[in-house]
């Protein structure tokens, strides 16, 4: 044991903390939805490591005189890389097994990624692409917090020695760590609007978690003097803080920003109540014993929940909350052993901890032979998928619709230039518009074939992520409210005979905890832009949106061709289960009194007898578990033009009437 280990006691507390945090992770990734929030588990854990790495660092250079940098290495190696190689190399084989050769290609690309510690980078740049598969649908995205993590361990043992310098100076480096912490907190705040996802997932933006984590470990508590009862209110205040961040912190854009100030102030509480009260208060409930033994495998659980929890789902589609809590406990059954027959041997190791330089060279070597086996895994994954069986999975999957996204659509993120484009006939006889995001972009292949059929000219008003109505969170970006505004402003001065408009709403209501208010969020948010087109006198054909599918339809069909026993199985959708009646039900409110805005309803094109079928008259219909193929949108122009053209053209007729003066005073 070295001076630093000596050093640094075990808490009970910081035990507990972390049994807390792994069990509002997986609560939140079974899908319990009072637990929505509970992510922020992961705040948690950053800050609790940065309180103990600052600490033991801090205790080594006091202790020694000096940071012995392989040991400290050696230890985190130990300590992280065999369960989690073990965890990897398991989740590939799964992989192999049970999904289709696309998600294995996939999963191998993520797997390599966090093999070599840059998961959260992977995951980042695949949620920036919009039109990438969703990285919800990978069995490693909770890896992301772990590469977080080990970046983090990189660089920070230097950051300590660079703050103390050789003269020790404890003053030193808590400005550099305030300093670190203030401009990445001030990162934060900037991206998390701007570019969601670089908040959420890279180290730079969250830094500042590790670092307030450090800054209380720098801090003088004791020369506070405040009484037990003081103490004692601020560790239940701050575990309280925690707990009400999994209920009250609503998942999606917004986080983590100002948000996370939340938890991670409820675990500086907790671990300063701790360190001051370590048996009494908050420290009772945190030294439970079931507390001590989530928090003891804390990292083993973590590693498995999710994968278990995915590949239970693949099993049996429209798995449940309760069938997810089930395979959430199996996995802490996996975590157990882990932890007794991996975790624990390799990092007490009587015969490799006076040896770091053999331990760094076994976790080099075992990285390299996970990455390798990582490499295999995608190659296999990517020649199989190639197969002229998953020929028109393939297409479907890749078929968004003809339109020149590059030139046309708007990009997902901070962007707030209108993008348009023009088509049809040079002189129409009428001018339409289409205007929303991704989920109008599906329709433009069946608005364009109406609109040529008609001599009609179409102009397109399209941003990725951001819906025509103001109901959704800035999914989009900063740039998405912007974006809309000037869409509306753009298309009022153009006034088309016509706007077709289709967003994103059929998850509105479905399986929300608090479905009336979000609801009403929907009835307002397309209130508020439907007034401004039907202000101005434009005639609105708003696209009742299509059912949302509980899982992604081409995985299920390449599934269902890869493996022989899932052949029988249906990837058709229960409508009940894809359609929320109450959501079309709040948007046809929002257009009360409301002249010339109508809903276009094609939901019997898409599903029939209580069933939407995920193959239609030999057409795929989702290319993945939210979007209609461009194809099977096509198919559909006759039905559009049928059911539009009378409201258009009394629109027409409307619009040629001279309308009377407006009063002056």
């Amino acid at each position: 044991m070295t001076a630093a280990e000596r050093t640094v006691p075990f808490r009970s507390d910081i035990e507990g903390l972390r049994g807390i945090a792994v069990l509002l992770v997986v609560a939140c990734h079974c899908g319990i939805g009072v637990l929505a929030g509970g992510f922020v588990g992961v705040d948690v854990f950053f800050v609790l490591s940065g309180y103990l790495i600052t600490s033991l660092l801090v205790a080594e250079i006091g202790a020694s005189g000096r940071l012995d940098l392989p040991r400290f290495y050696a230890r985190r190696a130990r300590r992280l890389l065999p369960a989690s190689a073990l965890m990897l190399l398991a989740t590939l084989a799964a992989a192999w097994s049970l999904l289709a050769p696309q998600e294995l290609v996939f999963t191998g690309r993520a797997a390599r990624a966090a093999a070599l510690y840059v998961s959260n980078v992977f995951f980042d740049s695949d949620a920036a692409d919009y039109f990438a598969p969703g990285v919800e649908l990978n069995p490693l995205l909770h890896t992301w917090s772990l590469g977080v993590e080990e970046q983090f361990y990189l660089f920070w043992p230097a950051l300590v020695l660079l703050g103390l310098g050789r003269e020790s100076s404890r003053g030193r480096l808590l400005g550099l760590l305030g300093a670190l912490t203030l401009g990445s907190f001030a990162l934060s705040l900037w991206t998390t609007p701007r570019h969601p996802t670089f908040a959420f997932y890279e180290l730079p933006a969250r830094a500042w978690e590790f670092g307030a984590g450090g800054l209380l470990a720098l801090a003088p508590l004791a020369a506070l003097k405040l009484r037990p009862l003081a103490w004692s209110v601020i560790g239940w205040v701050g575990v309280s803080a925690i707990l009400a961040c999994g209920y009250l912190v609503p998942p999606g854009a917004g986080f983590p920003g100002w948000l996370a100030l939340l938890p991670v102030a409820g675990t500086l509480a907790a671990l300063a109540a701790g360190s001051q009260l370590p048996r009494r208060g908050a420290g009772i409930l945190l030294g439970s014993a079931l507390l001590q033994y989530l928090g003891a495998r804390s990292y083993s659980w973590n590693l498995w929940h999710w994968p278990f929890v995915f590949f239970a789902a693949a099993l049996l589609p429209g798995l449940s909350g309760p069938g997810k809590i089930v395979a959430a406990v199996a996995a802490l059954a996996a975590a157990s052993l882990t932890f007794r027959l991996v975790e624990r041997p390799a990092r007490g190791s009587a015969y490799l901890r006076p040896r770091p330089g053999l331990s760094l060279a076994l976790a080099a070597g075992i990285t390299v032979i996970t990455v390798g086996l990582t490499w295999a895994g995608i190659g296999a994954g990517g020649a199989a998928a190639s197969a002229p069986r998953f020929a028109r999975i393939n297409a479907a999957v890749a078929d968004i619709a003809s339109i020149a996204r590059d030139q046309c659509v708007t990009p997902f993120g901070e962007d707030a230039r209108v993008r348009t484009c023009v088509y049809g006939a040079a002189h129409p006889s009428m001018t339409v518009a289409l205007f929303g995001d991704s989920h109008a972009i599906q329709w433009f292949d069946a608005v364009r074939a109406v609109a040529d059929q008609n001599h009609w000219r179409l102009v397109t008003f399209l941003k990725s992520g951001c819906a025509a109505h103001d109901a959704a969170p800035l999914l989009g970006g900063a740039g998405c409210r912007a974006w809309r505004d000037q869409a509306l402003r753009d298309l009022v001065a153009l006034q088309p005979d016509a706007v077709f408009v289709a967003s994103y709403t059929s998850g509105y209501g479905l399986g929300e905890a608090h479905p009336e208010a979000d609801l009403e969020r929907l009835r307002a948010g397309w209130r508020r832009s439907l007034e401004v087109l039907a202000g101005a006198g434009l005639t609105v054909v708003a696209f009742r949106d299509t059912p949302l599918p509980p899982f992604d339809v081409p995985t299920c069909l390449a599934r269902a061709v890869t493996q022989a026993w899932r052949r029988g199985r249906s990837c058709d959708v229960p409508e009940k289960s894809a359609l929320e009646p109450r959501t079309f039900q709040a948007e046809q409110a929002a257009t009360a009194g409301l002249a010339g805005v109508h809903f276009l309803d094609l939901t019997d094109r898409l599903c029939r007898a209580g069933v939407c079928p995920a193959i239609i008259d030999g057409t795929i219909v989702y290319r993945d578990a939210s979007h209609i193929t461009g194809r099977y949108a096509a198919s559909l122009a006759g039905d559009i033009a049928r059911r539009s053209q009378g409201w258009i053209a009394a629109g027409a007729k409307r619009a040629a009437v001279p309308r009377a003066p407006a009063p002056t005073d």
